[in-house]
């Protein structure tokens, strides 16, 4: 920040001298003066310059050098870029290794080898006779081989495999192993977890009393759902402390049916039980029901608040109605209860997606206790709850569960909701890309619950200046701000806590709009924006309310949700059906965000099954695939799709 003019200097690294090289950078993000002793002897000095940044002030910036009409460094080959602020000399600079060349690599790793796929950046072209060359952190070469017509090359998986170098003629590609990569299996696969064996237990309920007899139903299948020859199965019944109850061996019937009637005790304790059973893998599979002392009711409680939100300051008042069920009011009855108050950021029923109030306001929850009241002689009584978010400037909802307590103590529950608005109208900002929940729940750190753009062009919005019934209103002079969420990380060590990471934070004001909305209408906006955490705000000016929203531009490595950006770009996968049979067709939508080549994989756990190269145009494309019925064996435990694209136009 403020730095006017760098200092850059540009080493290409010999090419006989790249494996030591290799062995000894470590991927930093610097190079110190010990450091630079040991690698600049590998490499040759082809340039070095000044370049002029020209930054805003106080703003923190991404400047792109100008260095492609620079003929020194138009030879293909590996580079080391060391970088100082002008008239500044220290220890450590900061340093980046890059590579000039056309060769566009992807490397798939599995269990036991790796499959490398080798195209042209320039076009998305497969690239053959491409060598590979494996390396581990020595710089010794641990296997290698070449791809083939088709840009293909398997090779084993060594254990210290480190560094893949893919060279043709004088063009040269680099991938660290050990660098972030994106692993298919991080992403969210719901469902029951994959057995040799599955036993499938079902029955007419779930829920029991106890001394009632639970009705069990079974069915014995392989993983892919079929038949298999009966066998006894040794159930553990567990109580919910997670003591043994009983153990018993399931027998199938002559037409491998399960069925077994378990006798609960009349002392039975309530809470979740399970049913634990191994079916040969080692790994246990569960079946869970409840045992319930439950009763009917025989009280109704009624809680009404106000039909409007009421404000901050005002003390929220209900009125409670207790009943007997054969009639009688509950005259006497004791109403217990407790408040809860929360933000209410999607405040507007009918603007869904809209957020309502500032995500930065604190100190908006409260949990209070209801003080015990007793109905009069009508079962009528009064509940008053004293404020204490009079200074709120965002919506908020009240939460209200009372409990009515027979004349035995056993209580019937009920909860009502009671919004809480501190204007008349407020602003309201909307995401038009991603998710964007972004209301209490959302995390600091993880960056859960906000909105997400794939980063790749500008994040736009959608603002309204709306009532609490959602009635669009109009307005004039309405702010928009683009706000950076910079945090700076760091270490910290204590005697009681170990170490723990902190960070500072720093907000800059990028950009502010002025807007005006028509009634009935809503008004769009956007801003560029480039990797990291950021904020948008929207302010009143007739009432100074604001209301916030925090996104996430480009990837992060908690991106595990449907329709998430994917690193380095979002390109989307749709299959025409949730499920297929053996020897089928599907037929996967491919949506990339610009057009490009690439190639279309399916793969197991232990290598890809099938592939072709694909040309995709902007608007999309959809390609069969063929499915192998040697593909549902029991030794392939998960499949997977994916795509990869390059040379985009």
């Amino acid at each position: 920040m403020n730095v006017d003019k760098v200092d850059v200097e540009f080493f290409r690294v010999k090419p006989d001298a790249m494996p030591n090289f290799l062995a000894q950078w470590d991927g930093a993000s610097s190079l110190s003066s010990y450091s630079s002793e040991e690698l600049l002897p590998m490499a040759d000095l082809v340039y070095g310059g000044r370049f002029d940044l020209k930054p805003a002030r106080n703003t923190r910036e991404t400047v792109l050098l100008p260095i492609a009409g620079i003929k020194a460094l138009q030879q293909p080959g590996v580079y080391l870029a060391v970088m100082r602020a002008s008239g500044t000399y220290s220890y450590s600079q900061p340093a980046t290794l890059f590579t000039l060349s056309d060769i566009g690599l992807s490397v798939h790793r599995y269990s036991n080898r790796l499959d490398v796929f080798t195209q042209a950046l320039e076009g998305g072209k497969a690239l053959g006779d491409v060598s590979v060359d494996v390396y581990d952190d020595n710089g010794k070469v641990v296997t290698q081989g070449k791809t083939d017509s088709d840009g293909h090359a398997q090779l084993p998986l060594p254990a210290k495999a480190a560094v893949v170098l893919a060279h043709k003629d004088e063009q040269t590609s680099m991938l660290r192993l050990n660098s972030s990569a994106l692993d298919l299996a991080e992403f969210d696969i719901s469902g029951p977890q994959a057995h040799p064996l599955q036993f499938f237990i079902f029955g007419p309920r779930d829920l029991y009393r106890p001394g009632e007899t639970v009705l069990l139903n079974g069915l014995l299948r392989d993983s892919d759902g079929k038949n298999v020859k009966p066998q006894p199965i040794t159930v553990e019944v567990r109580r919910p402390d997670d003591q043994v109850s009983r153990k018993f061996v399931w027998e199938a019937d002559s037409s491998g049916f399960y069925q077994y009637q378990l006798q609960l005790a009349e002392e039975a304790p309530t809470g979740r039980w399970q049913l634990v059973f191994d079916l040969g893998d080692g790994k246990p599979q569960l079946y869970e029901f409840k045992v319930e002392d439950f009763l009917p009711e025989r009280l109704a409680l009624e809680l009404k608040g106000s039909d409007e939100p009421v404000a901050p300051a005002d003390n929220p008042e209900f009125d409670i109605t207790g009943r007997y069920l054969y009639g009688a009011p509950a005259s006497g009855n004791t109403l217990t209860g407790q408040v809860y108050v929360r933000p209410l950021r999607e405040a507007v029923a009918k603007l869904p997606g809209y957020q309502f109030g500032s995500i930065t306001e604190e100190d908006l929850k409260h949990d209070l206790e209801v003080e015990p009241i007793t109905l009069d002689a009508e079962g009528h009584s009064t509940l008053s709850v004293q404020t204490q978010w009079a200074e709120a400037k965002s919506p908020l909802q009240l939460i209200l569960q009372a409990s009515l307590q027979e004349s035995g103590g056993r209580p019937i529950t009920r909860r009502l909701v009671q919004p809480i608005w501190p204007a008349e109208h407020l602003p309201g900002v909307r995401a038009l890309f991603g998710s964007s929940s972004g209301g209490e729940d959302y995390d600091e750190e993880a960056g859960k619950g906000e909105a997400q753009t794939n980063g790749d062009g500008p994040a736009e919005f959608e603002i309204v200046m709306a009532d609490a019934a959602g009635n669009k209103l109009a307005a004039d002079n309405v702010k928009v701000r683009l706000i950076r969420e910079r945090r700076d990380y760091y270490w910290n060590y204590s005697a009681d806590d170990g170490w723990s990471y902190h960070f500072n934070e720093k907000l800059l004001n990028l950009n502010e709009e002025t807007l005006s909305i028509t009634k009935d209408s809503t008004a769009k906006i956007s801003f560029p924006v480039e990797w990291g955490p950021y904020r948008v705000e929207v302010e009143d000016p007739s009432t100074g309310m604001i209301s916030s929203l925090r996104f996430w531009a480009g990837y992060r490595w908690q991106d595990n949700t449907d329709g998430g950006a994917v690193r380095p770009d979002q390109v989307k996968l749709a299959l025409d059906k949730p499920a297929y049979n053996d020897g089928d067709t599907a037929k996967v939508t491919v949506t990339p965000p610009a057009a490009g080549k690439g190639y279309l994989l399916i793969e197991s756990s232990e290598g890809p099954l099938w592939w072709k190269e694909i040309d995709v145009p902007a608007e999309g494309k959809s390609f069969e695939i063929p499915l192998d019925k040697q593909w549902a064996r029991h030794d392939l435990p998960r499949c997977q799709d994916s795509c990869r694209l390059s040379g985009f136009s």
